[in-house]
């Protein structure tokens, strides 16, 4: 059910192949509350615990709601095992794909 008042949400921030999808799993199944995603921004009607993203931001700058977001959790892994992830990660991006 959702809370009774708004919740201030965190960003829960993680370098792409930091175990990102896990840490959104982790933090929904803790809290039984859902996770909002900084694209879609469905974190507006308060209901949502976190707010998902990667850091470094794809766009390169904050997101204009992050006044919103006094909080963060920033999860990160050994780099040499992310390059790969990250690459990716950047490659979709600037190629528009899923």
């Amino acid at each position: 059910a959702p809370p009774d008042v708004p919740i201030k949400a965190i960003f829960a921030a993680n370098f792409p192949g930091s175990g990102t999808k896990m840490l959104w799993n982790l933090i929904e199944a803790l809290t039984g509350l859902p996770t909002a995603d900084e694209w879609g921004y469905n974190y507006a009607d308060g209901t949502a615990v976190a707010i998902k993203t990667h850091y470094p931001h794809a766009s390169g700058h904050l997101p204009e709601y992050a006044e919103e977001v006094p909080r963060a959790i920033m999860l990160l892994r050994n780099p040499k095992y992310t390059f790969a992830s990250l690459h990716n990660f950047v490659y979709e991006f600037r190629n528009n794909l899923p």
